[in-house]
């Protein structure tokens, strides 16, 4: 057994890593000051990399902080970034937890479905790119506002009679799949036919991925 702060951790292996933050709140509910120490460096990110490794087969993370308590920006270093972005994956296991693009939602069926979503209170943002890809709809979750919830796609009518796009998405669904993220698919039909019945069915998947 060792206890090692982060910059003495090389190459040391063990099969279980302990990793406590250390940073946190002064009280609970308090705002958390942006100071990382040698988190913040030029090599922050290096040694946070060394440190995440060491483990053969478990690490346990130990925090008073989630990932919406750090707040990097352009004056921090790359550590800071990837110190929130671990802290998301040690929570939700997801290997990406997806980006905000900026892009503009594809067809007015997703801006539809966004909307219904909206007015339930979601925050929903489109084209969130994941692993090379963009999902149609990416629905954040109330309870840490850092991590996607859901991932919708919204197919048209055109897709049911192309089997290459099927196949496409099918691998690519796979590939989200594998990054832990929850894909639900809208088939236009079926939504334009009876959007209320389909805005429900929608819902009430959400609410299931909520229950504790």
């Amino acid at each position: 057994m060792f206890v090692k702060n982060l910059e003495n951790v090389q190459g040391d292996e063990r099969d279980v890593i302990f990793i406590s933050t250390v940073y946190g709140p002064e009280q609970p509910g308090a705002r958390v000051h942006q100071r990382f120490g040698p988190i913040n460096s030029v090599v922050g990110h290096r040694r946070l990399n060394v440190l995440f490794t060491r483990a053969k087969e478990k690490v346990v993370v130990f925090s008073s902080m989630d990932s919406t308590d750090i707040l990097p920006n352009e004056s921090t270093g790359r550590g800071v970034g990837i110190l929130k972005d671990y802290l998301v994956y040690s929570s939700t296991g997801k290997l990406d937890a997806g980006t905000t693009s900026g892009r503009e939602p594809d067809s007015d069926f997703e801006i539809v479905v966004a909307m219904r979503l909206r007015q339930q209170g979601f925050d929903v943002v489109p084209q969130v790119g994941v692993a090379g890809y963009f999902i149609d709809l990416g629905v954040k979750d109330p309870r840490n506002p850092d991590v996607f919830l859901l991932g919708i796609e919204c197919d048209g009518a055109t897709y049911h009679s192309a089997k290459s796009a099927r196949d496409r998405d099918r691998l690519r669904e796979e590939a989200l799949r594998q990054k832990k993220w929850n894909i639900y698919r809208i088939w236009s039909t079926d939504w334009f036919r009876d959007p209320d019945r389909e805005t429900s069915k929608l819902l009430a998947y959400i609410r299931q991925l909520l229950r504790p």
